[in-house]
């Protein structure tokens, strides 16, 4: 008999490390559902932050908690409080505005994936659940912190 799953959980964020995934970049996944190809995570931009450009296969949602940063392909800015709604297939570059006096902290839950693109719109890098979840496994370890629970 498999144990029964509560029907809702509780994350203490303040248990699960941040992993520095590149210098001005950390990530803290917060759930990882394999069955859907969806992670949840925060991040934490330094200003200036440039992502390379980048293809969604799912939807994705994101609430911006600290900052602002926009994607340059796009007219908008994205400040605390506001939420923005990515459709699939969506491609664009997340930047951090440089002006920022304070790391910016987003929110994300990814579904589906994506493919990271270069400068001739070629894929250099395909990410997704379980890319992430490896690659925030591998960094916690190089940092000698301990890979918490996903929620799933």
């Amino acid at each position: 008999m498999t144990e029964k799953k509560e029907v809702a959980d509780v994350v203490a964020g303040s248990e699960i490390p941040w992993a520095t995934f590149f210098e001005g970049i950390e990530v803290k996944v917060l759930r990882a559902c394999f069955a859907t190809n969806t992670y949840t995570l925060m991040t934490r931009f330094a200003p200036g932050t440039v992502l390379p450009r980048h293809k969604h296969f799912g939807p994705v949602e994101a609430y911006t908690i600290q900052g602002k940063w926009h994607y340059k392909e796009y007219d908008w800015v994205a400040k605390a409080g506001d939420y923005v709604h990515e459709v699939p297939g969506a491609t664009h570059t997340l930047h951090v505005f440089d002006e920022n006096t304070e790391p910016t902290i987003v929110f994300f839950i990814v579904q589906g994936g994506m493919a990271l693109l270069n400068d001739d719109d070629e894929v250099f890098l395909l990410e997704d659940v379980n890319m992430m979840v490896e690659r925030y496994r591998d960094t916690l370890e190089y940092q000698g912190d301990k890979m918490p629970d996903l929620l799933d």
